[in-house]
C-alpha cells in the first residue's frame, strides 16, 4: 500500500499538471479532476483583435465625423463667399442702407455683373452699324457730340455718342460710373468704344424720342398734346430716375438734365445723358455753355461746383415746361424778354398753364408750379429729388385721383410709350 501524503505528477505535452493514478488510488476514487494551471499567451489572441477592432470601430466613427465637419464648414464658406459676392454686386449701385441713409425705394433689381457687361466695341462695328456714320444716321446732338443709329451685328438697335477729340487718360475710369447704373427710369450705357481721335458711347435706343416733341412745336410754343394726367406721369418717372441717381454712393449727379433728355420708352420715361459732362474737356464744357441756358443753376460759377441742388434747378425748370407747354429756351421765351423762370414767378397760374389742361386740373397744375418754384429757389433751399417724388406722388393721389406704388401698372393706365401718340 502507498504512502499516504504524496502524490506523483506528471507534465502533460500540452503544458498541464494531471494526478497519477497512485494518486486516485490514494483517494480512493477514480474520479480525480485534472488542474488547468494560467493559460499560455496564445489563448489571448482573440482579445487582442476585439480590443483592435474596438479601436478601429471608433477611429473610423471620428474620421467619418471629422469629414462630415469639413463639408459642412466648406458649404458655410461657399455660401458665405456667394452672399457676399451678391452684396458686392448689388452695392454696385445701390448701397447698403446702413451706408447710405436715403437710398432709393425705386429702384429695380440690378445686374450681378457689375460693369463687367459692359462691351468694348471696335470701331470697325460701330461705323458698320451706322454705315460709316452716315448723316442719315444722325438722330440728335448733345453734349458729347452727335448722335447716331445703329444696328449692331447681334440685331441691337442703339443710339450711338461720337466724339471727335483726342482722348484723354481716364475716359474708362469715368465710363465706369456710368455704366454700373441701373434703373427703369435710366437709358443704359451698353458699351463704349476708344479710338486714335474719338471717344464713343453706345446706349440703348429710345424709340419715341424727347419729351419736348410732344410739348411744344419749333417755335417753343404749346401743341397741347399732353393731358394733366400723362404729365404727372412723366413728371414722376423722371423725378425717380433723378432721384436714383443722387442716391448711389458717392451720388452720381446728371449735371445736364432737361427735358430734351428725358426719352419716352416703349414702358416707362426714362432720363438720359447722366454723368457725360464728366466725359467732355472743360474747353468743350465751356462752348456748349455759352448760350443762354435757363436750365443751369444760375448760382455755378462752374462745373465743379456742380451739386445735387444744381440738378434740383434743373428739374424745376423742367417742371415749368411741362405744365406750360413752352420750350425754355425756345424762339419764342427768348422774344419774350423774359426767361421761364421769371414768368413763373411773376404771374398766375391760370396765365402760365398750356391752355390745353382743363379747369379741373388747374389746382394740380397750381401745386406742380408751387414745386417747381421751389426747386429753383435761388437761396437754395430746395428739396431734395426724394422730396420732390413724394410731392408728385402726393399730388398724383389727391388731384388726379390714382396713386399707384406699381409704375407699370400706372403706365398701362396711361397708355405711355410707343401707344401713346398715335
Amino acid at each position: 500500500m502507498p504512502r499516504s501524503g504524496k502524490c506523483l505528477y506528471k507534465v502533460n505535452e500540452a503544458g498541464g499538471v494531471s494526478f497519477g493514478r497512485r494518486v486516485a488510488a490514494a483517494v480512493g476514487t477514480d474520479n480525480v479532476p485534472t488542474l488547468t494551471p494560467f493559460q499560455s499567451t496564445d489563448d489571448n489572441k482573440p482579445s487582442k483583435q476585439k480590443v483592435a477592432a474596438i479601436v478601429g470601430g471608433v477611429g473610423a466613427s471620428v474620421l467619418v465625423i471629422i469629414i462630415v465637419i469639413l463639408v459642412y464648414i466648406c458649404l458655410m464658406r461657399i455660401k458665405k463667399h456667394l452672399s457676399q459676392t451678391s452684396d458686392t454686386s448689388s452695392s454696385v449701385t445701390s448701397p447698403p442702407e446702413s451706408a447710405r441713409g436715403n437710398i432709393s425705394p425705386y429702384a429695380t433689381a440690378q445686374s450681378p455683373f457689375g460693369t463687367q457687361n459692359l462691351r468694348q466695341l471696335s470701331i470697325a462695328e460701330l461705323e458698320h452699324a451706322t454705315k460709316n456714320f452716315s448723316q442719315s444716321n444722325i438722330i440728335g446732338e448733345g453734349t458729347f457730340g452727335l448722335v447716331y443709329k445703329g444696328l449692331l451685328l447681334d440685331g441691337s438697335i442703339v443710339a450711338i455718342k461720337r466724339r471727335l477729340h483726342k482722348p484723354f487718360p481716364d475716359f474708362i475710369h469715368k465710363v465706369k460710373p456710368i455704366a454700373s447704373v441701373h434703373h427703369r427710369h435710366l437709358v443704359e450705357l451698353i458699351g463704349y468704344c476708344e479710338d486714335i481721335h474719338q471717344q464713343l458711347l453706345v446706349y440703348d435706343y429710345i424709340a419715341n424720342g424727347n419729351i419736348g416733341s410732344y410739348l411744344y412745336d419749333s417755335e417753343g410754343l404749346p401743341i397741347g398734346k399732353l393731358d394733366m394726367k400723362q404729365r404727372l406721369t412723366i413728371a414722376s418717372a423722371a423725378a425717380k430716375g433723378l432721384e436714383y441717381l443722387h442716391s448711389r454712393d458717392p451720388p452720381l449727379l446728371h449735371m445736364h438734365f432737361r427735358t430734351s433728355n428725358v426719352l419716352l420708352g416703349d414702358k416707362f420715361p426714362k432720363v438720359s445723358d447722366y454723368g457725360v459732362l464728366n466725359l467732355v474737356t472743360e474747353g468743350h464744357r465751356a462752348s456748349s455753355s455759352s448760350a443762354v441756358d435757363s436750365f443751369l443753376d444760375p448760382e455755378l460759377s462752374s462745373s465743379k461746383n456742380h451739386s445735387e441742388g444744381s440738378d434740383v434747378y434743373s428739374f424745376g425748370v423742367f417742371l415749368l415746361e411741362l405744365i406750360s407747354g413752352r420750350e425754355a429756351n425756345g424762339k419764342y421765351q427768348s422774344n419774350s424778354g423774359k426767361t421761364i423762370v421769371e414768368e413763373a414767378r411773376e404771374c398766375n397760374v391760370r396765365n402760365f398753364v398750356d391752355k390745353s389742361v382743363e379747369e379741373h386740373n388747374l389746382k394740380g397744375a397750381r401745386k406742380i408750379m408751387e414745386l417747381a418754384l421751389q426747386c429753383i429757389d435761388v437761396s437754395r433751399k430746395r428739396p431734395s429729388m426724394r422730396r420732390v417724388v413724394e410731392e408728385i406722388e402726393q399730388i398724383q393721389g389727391s388731384e388726379m385721383g390714382y396713386l399707384q406704388a406699381d409704375f407699370g401698372e400706372e403706365i398701362g393706365s396711361v397708355a405711355l410709350g410707343s401707344e401713346l401718340f398715335k
